[in-house]
């Protein structure tokens, strides 16, 4: 998950900031055929950008969670995901979205969500062990789609659930908190974007969408308002499979031709 950073001032501490900035290319931290990643609030970048074919994203989980490093502050969740579902009939106005949640929250999913909304089921190979009754051994994705229906963009079989290879994934969230298996993002990327199409993921955080997408044939646009997430997607997408543990800074670079 990236994160929103709602502690800066809110919506009008926003606008005045985008009043100084000229140009979508001021927040670009990195591209190269196919992809563009940006670093910046996300709220600050989407207006600059125009409609693409699909929306995958991982927003801030709205459970207080304390391993996070972004504001997570229940209060304010509503109204963050309000707003990326309307800011998304704008960047999707045909398309499939695909947002994953937090399971402390599927109660609420009818109040955040459009009407026809469903879920798609994160499986992970192993269960996470929790104190509870029953073990979470999947995390919900919301998905619905703007405008009309479409045949599948997948080749692949194309079911509402993937069991995804969490194994390599906890191993490595020494450099970021809840990486997404990447098996898992390539189904979910396959099934939200036809080959060639464009995908957008504002909450990017390491670049397992973007990285999924290249390897996807796909698209697309990252987003992320942490600068060391954004060095880990770069060294991610140039050496397609990347330890969690190697960093290096790679701000303003641009892949070879």
């Amino acid at each position: 998950a990236g994160q929103a950073d709602a502690g800066r001032g809110g919506a009008k501490d926003i606008h005045r900031r985008l009043n100084s900035v000229t140009a979508l290319r001021d927040f670009l931290f990195y591209e190269e055929p196919g992809i563009q990643l940006y670093c910046g609030d996300c709220r600050e970048v989407l207006p600059f950008i125009d409609s693409v074919d699909a929306l995958v994203t991982d927003p801030p989980f709205g459970i207080s969670w304390s391993r996070a490093s972004w504001a997570d502050a229940e209060d304010d969740y509503p109204e963050l995901i309000g707003w990326l579902v309307k800011d998304s009939a704008r960047l999707v106005p045909v398309g499939w979205c695909f947002v994953f949640q937090a399971m402390p929250n599927v109660g609420r999913f009818h109040e955040w969500f459009p009407p026809g909304w469903r879920l798609f089921a994160a499986c992970k190979n192993f269960a996470q062990i929790r104190p509870t009754g029953v073990w979470h051994s999947w995390d919900p994705v919301v998905f619905w789609r703007n405008g009309p229906n479409s045949v599948p963009n997948s080749v692949h079989v194309n079911r509402d659930y993937f069991v995804g290879n969490v194994a390599g994934v906890f191993s490595e969230r020494a450099n970021h908190p809840c990486p997404r298996p990447v098996d898992t993002m390539r189904h979910i990327v396959g099934l939200a974007a036809p080959v060639g199409g464009m995908v957008l993921d504002p909450f990017a955080g390491s670049g397992t969408t973007l990285l999924a997408a290249k390897e996807m044939g796909r698209q697309a646009i990252g987003i992320e308002i942490e600068p060391r997430y954004c060095e880990i997607a770069v060294k991610r997408l140039r050496q397609e499979m990347l330890p969690f543990g190697e960093q290096d800074s790679a701000r303003g670079q641009t892949a070879p031709q």
